[in-house]
């Protein structure tokens, strides 16, 4: 499972935004990166528009990735900058098993349901 920090490209960085979905071998998934430097990498090689690489805490990833959910089925991690030639090689896996991980991962470290602002001690 991925972990913290989590990078989605939005095209507007704005409330309600949805993440930028793309194609890898004809299945629509989210391009979802462990730091802003691997997603711009990734912006700088493809012609996408202007979207903006945004971190976002797990619950904004929940919420983001469950506003695609009827339409694409898939994370794509990490995926590296597009060549000219040849294929790239891209992990992926399922959106809906991503959710349900981070949902049970997210109970567990909010025992007490204080939310992730609270102060951690150890």
């Amino acid at each position: 499972m991925p972990r913290p920090p989590y990078v989605l490209l939005f095209e507007e960085v704005i409330p309600g935004a949805r993440p930028l979905t793309i194609l890898v071998d004809d299945r629509g998934a989210v391009p979802l990166f462990d730091s802003e430097t691997k997603a711009r990498e990734f912006l700088a090689s493809v012609d996408l528009g202007v979207p903006e690489p945004v971190e976002v805490s797990s619950a904004g990833l929940i919420r983001a990735l469950e506003s695609v959910a009827d339409e694409v089925g898939y994370v794509a991690l990490d995926p590296p900058p597009a060549r000219v030639e040849g294929g790239m090689s891209v992990r992926m896996g399922s959106l809906r098993e991503l959710v349900d991980a981070l949902e049970t991962s997210r109970g567990e470290d909010d025992l007490f349901g204080l939310g992730s602002n609270w102060p951690e001690t150890r």
